[in-house]
């Protein structure tokens, strides 16, 4: 047993249910016990409930065996029975026991020595290009609907420092996007490696590019202006917090999501320049020179400068989407004259009619010094973005249904939450728009990830301080906190706010499927499951004996034809499970070792 006084605690509440003292525990009894626990809290549909999860064996009776079975599985140490006690359960995976921080990251699929146009049919018509690859857009094979952006980098075999700096830079290219989750961030899904050429499989971005738009309308209006500034300046919060700096902000990089002119979602793409400033001081002359900072430009690969170069950046993208011209122009010595000494038009024109806290926002981004600048957090929350922020607003009953679905994936079982993540991380922007709109209204301070006091908010306004849902939103915080960062990331949140619906469209199963089938073989081995296990486990909570007997239960439970290994059917069964086995924890109590101890505190 886990300790004598977890045996002692089973043997004296079982009795306690066995008012009769035959071995054995009835409906009645149980229903006796319940009754006396909480009259109002336990009917008839939950009695039934908590009947059939520990009636394994379905006579109508809970034995003693399959009494600790039920118990233990929620045990706080996740400690199954040992082999001196009465039953030895196998380990399962679909249950509340041995919960651990989750590293959703892993779930992104690398692929090496594999051809892609197996999987991808390739656009041969390039729709961009930046750092160092060109951009087409393929086609999933197996799911016509499902299309992707593919970024193409050919890795050089020279040895000279130019190659060498060139293939370190599409190493840490990769890097960063692996580790970057965020609504305004350009999605990666998956990475091949073909001998020297790299694939970069992303999210498709349909909209074009704000440069696009810039050039067809000769500006962007004032509204969507702040609207797209906004997102941006989020998405540069979120990577400046984390250590790293874009270096390249520029309309060409900022794209709209969706064709529709209404929807101005957008996402910051091309991270080939970006960089990890912790990890050494930045001094490379990089970026665009229309775009780029004065200490950048005048950086000479040795003066040092921080991530600040960011928010000049952004100071000239808001001042071309404003009025269609950039801020400084003429030779290079002539703008970068300008550029130190702050000269540009701010009147006139287009200007006269501005917001005027545009112009403040645009002023005190435009500051040669770079300590001068405003701050991202405080650029994040400026005066300007208000109307934005309003704009997103969705209704009331969307936002509850998505809150809700917070509240019951954290009920749900470790294995389940890493399952449904990898399908959160595979979707894009298009399937995930309401769940989007949702996270934007939470987010308050618009730095891309939800604290506990947003997700406190968002519970106190949909269902009031009076509610079960508020009352326990610590515990539902913790259990959508996957990676214990201490805050909600943009995967989590859609994780946790997806429906059964959604999640089990064939298309986005797929992909999540491909996340697991590790070596790409078409099927899921017990190796893969084992791998992806002790991966994702950030703290090594669980041995590798836990997670080969894992592999191996889900393996018996979910191979149907008995080969072995989990096709993609099999899958489809597999994350069936998963939602079954959340939604029938949904009662009174949702773990039966909370009950063993409450039952054992009656008198």
């Amino acid at each position: 047993m886990a300790g004598d006084g977890m045996e002692e605690l089973i043997v004296s509440t079982f009795k306690r249910f066995d008012s009769n003292q035959d071995g054995v525990i009835d409906r009645v009894e149980l229903t006796k016990v319940l009754k006396a626990l909480s009259p109002d809290k336990f009917d008839e549909s939950s009695i039934t409930m908590l009947m059939n999860a520990a009636d394994t064996n379905k006579d109508g009776k809970i034995q003693y065996a399959e009494f600790i079975a039920w118990v233990m599985a929620g045990s706080p140490d996740g400690a199954a029975p040992g082999p001196q006690s009465p039953v030895s359960p196998q380990f399962a995976p679909l249950d509340n026991r041995g919960k651990f921080n989750v590293d959703y990251r892993v779930l992104l699929p690398e692929r090496f020595k594999v051809d892609i146009k197996k999987r991808y049919a390739m656009n041969k018509l390039q729709i961009g290009e930046g750092g160092y690859g060109q951009v087409f857009v393929a086609q999933d094979k197996e799911f016509g609907n499902r299309k992707v952006a593919v970024k193409k980098v050919t890795k050089t075999g020279q040895q000279d420092e130019a190659s060498l700096q060139a293939n370190e830079t599409l190493q840490r290219e990769i890097k960063v996007m692996k580790e970057l989750d965020h609504p305004n961030i350009c999605k990666l899904l998956a990475t091949f490696e073909q001998d020297r050429t790299m694939y970069f499989i992303m999210e498709l971005c349909e909209g074009g590019e704000v440069f696009d738009r810039i050039i067809e309308n000769g500006f962007i209006t004032e509204a969507v202006c702040a609207d797209i500034i906004s997102q941006v300046a989020a998405a540069l919060a979120y990577v400046h917090a984390r250590g790293i700096a874009h270096r390249d902000i520029k309309p060409e990089n900022v794209v709209f999501c969706s064709q529709d002119r209404n929807d101005t979602h957008i996402k910051v793409i091309d991270w080939g320049l970006a960089m990890d400033f912790l990890e050494k001081p930045m001094t490379d002359a990089v970026g665009s020179f229309t775009y780029a900072a004065p200490e950048v430009i005048e950086s000479q690969d040795i003066k040092s400068y921080t991530a600040a170069c960011d928010l000049w950046s952004l100071g000239v993208l808001t001042y071309v989407m404003l009025c269609g011209k950039p801020p400084f122009w003429g030779t290079q010595r002539q703008h970068l004259s300008s550029a130190r000494s702050e000269k540009y038009p701010i009147s006139g024109g287009p200007w006269d009619e501005m917001n005027p806290h545009a112009i403040d926002f645009v002023k005190g981004l435009l500051k040669a010094k770079a300590s001068d600048r405003t701050p991202v957090s405080t650029a994040c929350n400026h005066p300007w973005f208000t109307s934005a922020k309003q704009k997103d607003a969705v209704s009331k009953d969307h936002s509850m249904e998505v809150l809700k679905n917070l509240k019951n994936f954290g009920d749900a079982t470790t294995f389940t939450r890493m399952c449904i993540a990898a399908v959160a991380r595979q979707m894009d922007h298009a399937a995930l728009k309401d769940i989007h709109a949702v996270f934007r209204e939470l987010d308050a301070n618009g730095d891309g990830v939800l604290c506990f006091t947003e997700i406190l908010s968002g519970f106190k306004r949909m269902f009031g301080e009076a509610s079960d849902e508020y009352k326990s939103v610590d515990e539902t915080f913790h259990l959508l906190d996957l990676d214990g960062s201490g805050s909600v990331d943009y995967t989590e949140f859609c994780a946790a706010g997806l429906g059964q619906k959604r999640s089990m469209q064939d298309d986005v199963m797929w992909a999540a499927f491909k996340a697991f089938d590790r070596d790409n073989s078409g099927y899921v081995h017990k190796e893969d499951l084992q791998s992806m296990l002790a991966s994702a486990d950030m703290h090594d909570s669980w041995t590798p004996e836990i997670c080969e007997q894992v592999g191996n239960e889900i393996i018996q439970k979910f191979d149907k034809d008995g080969d072995g290994q989990i096709s993609f059917e099999d899958w489809k069964h597999l994350m069936s499970a998963c939602w079954e086995k959340k939604q029938s924890v949904e009662g009174p109590i949702s773990n039966p070792y909370d009950l063993l101890v409450q039952v054992s505190k009656l008198k």
